[in-house]
C-alpha cells in the first residue's frame, strides 16, 4: 500500500468510525440555551461566523446540539462529520488529518485532547486549514478557552476568537417540560405527574431519561399511548 493509498484508507476509516445518526434541533429542548441553539441553527445554514464554540457541564446538551447542527447542514456531495474526541483520542492526532475537505465539522470534547502537545498542534493546524478553505467548524468543551488546559497558546487564541456560548444544564422544571415534549413527539401522552415521577425515580441525566422514553415507547405500542405512573413503574421496573 503506497502512501497515498494509506492516507485515503485512513480518511475513509475515520469517516466510517465517527459518522453516525445525529440528533435533531426538533428533539432538543433549549430552555435557557435558546440563543446558543439559534446560533447553531444559523451555523448549519451557513449564516454568520464559521467557527462556534459551546462550553458547559456534562448535562448541558453540547453533544446533542453538535449532532443536530451537523445533521442540518445541506452540502450535496461534500461530507460533514461529528467527531467525538473522547472516543477519537485512542487513535491519536492522526485522526484529524485531511478533515479540512469536509464542508462542516463538529469537534466534541476538546478538553479530552487539548492538553496534549501533539493533539494541540494537530487541532491548531486543522483549524487553520478549515479557515483557509472557508469550511465551518463547531466545537464543544467543558470550560471556556481561558479555563481549559491547552498545550499550545496559539490554539487557545484561535479558540478564544470563536463565537462562544455557555450552555446551562436544564433545571427540574425545564426537564419536566422536555420530558413531556419528548413523549409527545413519540405520540405518547405524559402528564406532569408522570414526568415528576420519572425525575424522582431515575438518574436525572438526559441520556438516561431518553433511554427510559425509548423503552416506554416500545412497550406503549401494545399497552396504549397514555402513560400512567403504574405503567411506567412496571415497564421500567422501578419497584414500589
Amino acid at each position: 500500500m503506497n502512501a497515498h493509498t494509506s492516507d485515503e484508507h485512513w480518511r475513509q476509516l475515520t469517516l466510517g468510525l465517527f459518522r453516525r445518526p445525529v440528533m435533531s434541533f426538533e428533539s432538543f429542548y433549549a430552555g435557557p440555551n435558546l440563543e446558543a441553539t439559534r446560533a447553531c441553527a444559523q451555523w448549519a445554514a451557513g449564516i454568520g461566523p464559521g467557527c462556534l464554540l459551546l462550553w458547559g457541564g456534562g448535562e448541558s446538551g453540547k453533544s446533542h446540539l453538535l449532532q443536530a447542527a451537523v445533521g442540518a447542514v445541506v452540502t450535496p456531495d461534500v461530507p460533514t462529520m461529528y467527531l467525538p474526541l473522547r472516543e477519537a483520542v485512542r487513535y491519536g492526532p492522526m485522526v484529524l488529518e485531511d478533515l479540512d475537505g469536509l464542508a462542516a465539522l463538529c469537534l466534541d470534547d476538546l478538553e479530552c485532547v487539548a492538553a496534549d502537545p501533539a493533539w494541540a498542534q494537530a487541532l491548531f493546524d486543522l483549524y487553520n486549514r478549515l479557515q483557509l478553505n472557508g469550511r465551518r467548524l463547531l466545537m464543544s468543551a467543558t470550560a471556556a478557552p481561558h479555563e481549559l488546559p491547552i498545550a499550545l497558546p496559539d490554539l487557545r487564541s484561535r479558540l478564544a476568537a470563536s463565537l462562544i456560548y455557555h450552555l446551562e444544564a436544564l433545571g427540574d422544571e425545564d426537564k419536566n417540560r422536555a420530558l413531556t415534549n419528548a413523549a409527545a413527539r413519540r405520540g405518547m401522552v405524559m402528564s406532569e405527574g408522570v414526568a415528576q415521577f420519572l425525575l424522582r425515580r431515575l438518574p436525572r441525566d438526559w441520556a438516561g431519561l431518553q433511554t427510559a422514553l425509548e423503552e416506554l415507547d416500545r412497550t406503549a405500542h401494545s399497552a396504549g399511548r397514555v402513560l400512567t405512573v403504574p405503567f411506567v413503574r412496571t415497564t421500567l421496573r422501578l419497584g414500589d
